[in-house]
């Protein structure tokens, strides 16, 4: 285990910058309000599809029906809810500004999955109670009519056969989003599974809004359901498709020069025009695609690594297996795409003087960007910022010159931490300490009284957020992202 200290020449002092004490806690309270509002909103969605299938004869089949109208009935509710839940998905998916700044990517992400969960058993539930409801509807034997109905519906039903084909996709993305599934297939295969959500709800849409289903009940039902799907497809063409084109049509961008920063780390410099307009701040991603032989069809969430200054942008990338390899053969001139910028890893999320950034391995990347942005923009008074930099060898501390010289040119701490991982701790072996929340006291004094920063790989992740749990530090206070879908 090795441990490196640089110091400030300075000691931290105790009061708010101005901004900070300003911005800090008001940006809080919004999107705390702001994504309160959002999740109500939602709820109250669901609850009104519930109420109207419901008024419009549900809760006469679902109380005083026979078991399979009862079970029709189940059948019917549970697909409207469903859709209305796969529409709330592909909204998060389509990467609104404002939803994007409130909930960061994180949150949003976690509400997708949990959505995701939730929406494809019921979707099964949908077909099967349904399918059983129509055999047992029809006289069919309980042991044979859940084979032999699917079957009668698709000669019966002209949207059927689409319907199963979105249901079929729906199940096959839910099987290759379980963690082990990614690891397996790689992120490009999954990502453009995951892609075919979109195929899945336009297959869907002939089913759900034909003449006598529940979506055309009435005309409020009717009115409802248009909407929700208009305002869903228009943010998914507008944001994901329309706002990327123009921006990377306009900003021109381009590859300026590829620099090996290690064995197996690459810098993109990336230049065009106007990129000041372009917004993005230190701690943000874009999705990445280069208009190059194997790159062109994939777009990766990399972060920015240095602060944008409206001339360059700069990506690092490690060598991962996932076409990032091939980023070290671009040439200059290779044409970019991008979406984005995305993320509320920003210091816009300071309620803090004090700063501590934690990073790990190519985790550094928005990290240093957010040092650089506070040494170079004065953000943060000298002293104010502790960096701790986690690696398990020193040559893994990749762009380690750039934030030691960053660290030191504004008066702040940064402890390179190498050293084998040890189970259940994300300190390398050797630290003094009871814990992990006492190796971190130890290391940068009162956590509490610091907005923490943390960037690396998920499971890293999920136990520094533990013992800065275990250490007091409030939840609004620890700003952690994954940049992955």
């Amino acid at each position: 285990m090795a441990t490196q200290t640089h110091r400030a020449r300075r000691p931290a002092p105790r009061r708010d910058p101005p901004e900070v004490r300003r911005t800090g806690p008001r940006e809080r309270r919004w999107r705390a309000r702001v994504g309160d509002l959002l999740e109500l909103t939602a709820l109250a969605g669901l609850l009104l599809v519930v109420a109207l299938f419901l008024r419009d004869g549900g809760s006469l089949d679902l109380t005083t029906g026979s078991w399979s109208e009862r079970l029709v009935a189940v059948g019917r509710v549970t697909g409207l809810v469903a859709v209305n839940l796969l529409l709330l998905q592909l909204l998060l998916a389509a990467r609104l500004p404002w939803v994007d700044r409130v909930y960061g990517n994180d949150r949003a992400l976690k509400a997708h999955r949990v959505l995701g969960r939730v929406t494809v058993p019921l979707v099964l539930v949908h077909v099967e109670a349904l399918v059983v409801g129509y055999a047992a509807r029809d006289g069919l034997s309980a042991s044979t009519g859940w084979a032999v109905e699917p079957f009668r519906m698709l000669r019966d039903v002209p949207d059927m056969l689409t319907a199963n084909a979105a249901t079929a996709l729906l199940v096959v993305i839910a099987v290759t989003s379980v963690r082990a599934a990614v690891r397996a297939v790689g992120y490009e295969r999954w990502h453009l599974v995951h892609l075919t959500a979109y195929a899945a709800v336009a297959l869907a849409v002939p089913h759900q809004l034909s003449t006598g289903s529940d979506l055309s009940a009435s005309p409020t039902v009717r009115i409802y359901w248009v909407g929700l799907y208009v305002i869903t497809a228009g943010a998914v063409i507008w944001w994901r498709v329309a706002v990327p084109v123009f921006r990377s049509i306009h900003h021109r961008l381009r590859v300026d020069q590829v620099v090996m920063e290690g064995p197996d780390t690459w810098s993109v410099w990336v230049s065009g025009r106007n990129l000041a307009q372009l917004d993005a701040r230190a701690g943000q991603y874009l999705n990445w695609r280069f208009l190059a032989p194997g790159l062109w069809a994939f777009a990766h969430p990399w972060s920015l690594s240095r602060r944008p200054d409206g001339h360059r942008l700069r990506l690092t990338v490690r060598d991962l297996g996932d076409h990032s390899r091939a980023l070290a053969e671009l040439r200059p001139g290779t044409r970019v795409l991008i979406e984005g910028p995305y993320g509320a890893f920003t210091s816009r999320r300071r309620t803090r003087s004090r700063v501590l950034l934690i990073a790990a391995g190519i985790g550094v990347t928005p990290v240093r960007a957010l040092l650089e942005e506070m040494v170079r923009d004065h953000a943060a008074e000298p002293g104010a910022v502790t960096v701790l930099y986690r690696a398990d060898t020193e040559d893994q501390l990749v762009l380690r010159d750039e934030v030691v010289t960053l660290a030191r040119r504004g008066g702040h701490r940064c402890h390179l931490l190498t050293g084998l991982p040890v189970p259940g701790s994300w300190f390398p072996a050797g630290m003094r300490g009871s814990d992990d929340a006492d190796r971190l006291r130890l290391l940068v004094g009162d956590p509490r009284s610091q907005d923490v920063y943390v960037c690396g790989p998920a499971v890293w992740m999920d136990l520094v957020r533990r013992s800065l749990r275990r250490a007091g530090v409030p939840p609004a206070q620890i700003h952690a992202e994954r940049f992955t879908w």
